[in-house]
C-alpha cells in the first residue's frame, strides 16, 4: 500500500494454446434470447460473461488477440487477479483474451481516469462516483447490464450488502461493486481484558474498562493506554490531510438522530454549529495520543495501520480489511484484537452511531476506454457470486461486499467471525461516503485542510468549521444552488434511516 505513483506492468500470462471458439448452444441461446435484467445464480454471472465474449469475438466485434487493459492499485491487484494470478489465467483460458495490468497511487481516482490512456478497467471509490459521472469520465453501465442482461441485486442470497452505495450515482450504475470498506474502529482486545488495566481504569474513572459507547468514551480510553515514552500509542487514526473527512464524518454524522446531516435543503451548511465544533475539537483532540508523524503528508493508512498490527497501538479505524491483515500468522496482535461499532452520541437519552463508506474501490470503465465491453464482461465475471468469493479471500485488501461473503466459512475464518458480525450489522448504519454531490472533491478538499488545521492546532475547531462553511458556499454557489439542491435530495435517499439505530 504505497502513496507514492507507480507505473510497473506485470508480464502477460501466456495465451492458452488452443481455445474453444465454438460456443455451446444453450449458451448462445441463452445470451441472444436475454431481454430482462434479473439476479443470477452463483457461477451464472461468470458464465453468461464468458459466453458473451467468445459472441462478440464470433461476431468480429472484438479481436480475438484483444488485450484488456486493467489499472488497479497495489493493494487491490491481487483481488483483482487473485492469489498468484489465479483467476487472471482461468479469464485467459476461458476467453483468450489477455488482461495487462499496471499500478496507480493509493489515492483518488479521477486525475488518474482524467489522464489515463488505454486502460478499459480501472477502480475508483464511491465518493468519487458524482464527480466522475458528472464529469463524463466513466460510463454509465446500465445500457451494457440490460444487453448482458444481469441486474445487480441487493437480495438476501448472493446479492450485494449496499448495492445502491456501492454502484449508482443518481439513476445511473457507474460502478461494478468489488469491495465494500465501511469505517470499523479497531482495539486491543487483551488490553481490555487485562486485570491490571481494568483495576487501574476503574480507579482513575470509576467506571469499567470496556469498549467505547461514545467519543467521550474513545477520547479517555486512548488517553488510558498512550505510552509515548515507550513507543506505544493509544490511537491509530491517520491524521493526514487527503483523508481527514474519513475521520471527522462518523464523529459528526452521530450527533443527531437519525444522523446530522451536512447541509439543509437549500444547500447552507449546517457544520458551522455547536455539532460540527465538537465533531471537530473530537478530531483533533486524539493526535496527542498518535505516532509522531501521524499529521505528514503521505501518513495515511499505510503509516497507522503497519504499527497497529505490530503491537504498537492500542486502536485503530479502519476498514474491515484490517481483521484480515491482523490475523495473519505473522501479525504482531493475532488474536489480539476486538471490532467494536463505531462511538456515537448520546441524543435525546438514546446512543446515537454512523459509521460511513471511506474508500470502497469499485470498478468503473472509462469513457474513453477502447475496450468497453470486454471492460464490463470481466467486471461482472469477476464479481460472480462464486468467482467474488476467490476474489475477497487473495488475501488483498477488497473486503466482503455480497451477502453469502459473510456466510462463507472461509471469509469467516480469516476475517474471524466476530469482525464478520459485526460488519452485518454496522453495514445498514453506513453513511454513503463524501457528500454525494458534484463538486466533492472540491468539498472535501476545503474540510480536509481545515480540519488537517485543526488537527496540527493552527486554527480553534470553531474557526475551522467557519472557513470551511464558507467555502462550501462559494462553491455551492460556482456550481449553481438549484443544480446543487436537486443532486443533495437525490444523495439523501441513500442515507439510513431512523430504524436503523442500535
Amino acid at each position: 500500500m504505497n502513496a507514492q505513483p507507480m507505473h510497473q506492468h506485470h508480464p502477460a500470462k501466456a495465451r492458452a494454446a488452443s481455445l474453444p471458439w465454438r460456443i455451446p448452444g444453450t449458451l448462445l441461446l441463452a445470451f441472444n434470447m436475454l431481454a430482462v435484467s434479473q439476479p443470477v445464480a452463483a457461477g451464472e454471472q461468470a458464465d453468461r460473461a464468458v459466453a458473451a465474449v467468445r459472441q462478440l469475438v464470433a461476431r468480429g466485434e472484438v479481436k480475438p488477440d484483444a488485450v484488456l487493459r486493467l489499472r488497479a492499485k497495489q493493494g487491490n491487484l491481487v483481488s483483482l487477479l487473485g492469489r498468484d494470478f489465479a483467476l487472471q489465467r482461468e479469464w485467459e483460458r476461458q476467453t483468450g483474451i489477455t488482461i495487462d495490468a499496471s499500478l496507480m497511487p493509493q489515492l483518488d481516482s479521477m486525475e488518474f481516469i482524467r489522464n489515463g490512456v488505454d486502460i478499459d478497467l480501472t477502480v475508483a471509490r464511491t465518493h468519487e462516483y458524482a464527480d466522475l459521472s458528472g464529469s463524463g469520465l466513466i460510463v454509465d453501465l446500465k445500457p451494457w447490464l440490460d444487453r448482458f442482461g444481469i441486474e445487480l441485486a441487493g437480495d438476501a442470497g448472493n446479492g450485494y450488502l449496499q448495492v445502491a452505495a456501492q454502484s449508482r450515482h443518481g439513476d445511473k450504475v457507474v460502478a461494478i461493486p468489488a469491495d465494500l470498506d465501511i469505517a470499523l474502529l479497531f482495539l486491543r482486545r487483551d488490553m481490555l481484558e487485562d486485570p491490571q488495566h481494568k483495576a487501574r481504569f476503574r480507579q482513575q474513572h470509576g467506571r469499567e474498562l470496556a469498549a467505547p459507547r461514545t467519543w467521550a468514551e474513545y477520547e479517555q480510553l486512548v488517553a488510558f493506554f498512550d505510552r509515548p515514552q515507550d513507543g506505544f500509542h493509544g490511537a491509530g487514526e491517520p491524521r493526514e490531510r487527503l483523508t481527514a473527512w474519513m475521520y471527522w464524518m462518523p464523529r459528526y454524522l452521530s450527533t443527531a438522530a437519525p444522523q446530522r446531516l451536512l447541509f439543509d435543503d437549500q444547500m447552507r451548511p449546517l457544520i458551522d454549529s455547536p455539532a460540527g465544533i465538537e465533531a471537530t475539537r473530537s478530531y483533533a483532540a486524539v493526535v496527542r495520543h498518535s505516532p509522531p508523524q501521524v499529521l505528514e503528508d503521505g501518513r495515511d493508512f499505510s503509516y497507522t495501520l503497519p504499527l497497529f498490527v505490530r503491537g504498537k497501538s492500542f486502536s485503530t479505524i479502519l476498514t474491515a480489511a484490517t481483521a484480515k491483515i491482523a490475523n495473519r500468522d505473522d501479525s504482531g496482535v493475532k488474536g489480539k484484537v476486538i471490532a467494536v461499532p463505531m462511538p456515537g452520541h448520546m441524543v435525546n437519552g438514546r446512543l446515537v452511531r454512523r459509521t460511513s463508506f471511506i474508500y470502497g474501490n469499485n470498478l468503473v470503465v472509462p469513457s474513453n476506454a477502447p475496450n468497453k465491453a470486454l471492460a464490463v464482461l470481466y467486471a461482472l465475471w469477476l464479481t460472480d457470486p462464486d468467482h467474488s468469493l476467490r476474489s475477497v479471500t487473495a488475501n488483498g485488501i477488497a473486503d466482503p461486499y455480497r451477502q453469502h461473503h459473510l456466510r462463507d466459512e472461509s471469509v469467516r475464518a480469516m476475517y474471524t467471525p466476530q469482525v464478520i458480525d459485526l460488519l452485518a450489522a454496522e453495514v445498514p448504519r453506513a453513511v454513503p461516503g463524501g457528500t454525494g454531490l458534484p463538486g466533492d472533491a472540491e468539498y472535501l478538499k476545503a474540510l480536509n485542510q481545515n480540519l488537517w488545521l485543526a488537527a496540527a492546532g493552527r486554527v480553534t475547531p470553531a474557526e475551522a468549521m467557519q472557513r470551511t462553511s464558507r467555502e462550501w458556499e462559494a462553491i455551492t454557489n460556482r456550481l449553481g444552488r438549484t443544480q446543487q439542491i436537486a443532486h443533495w435530495r437525490a444523495a439523501r435517499k441513500l442515507y439510513p434511516s431512523a430504524e436503523h439505530q442500535p
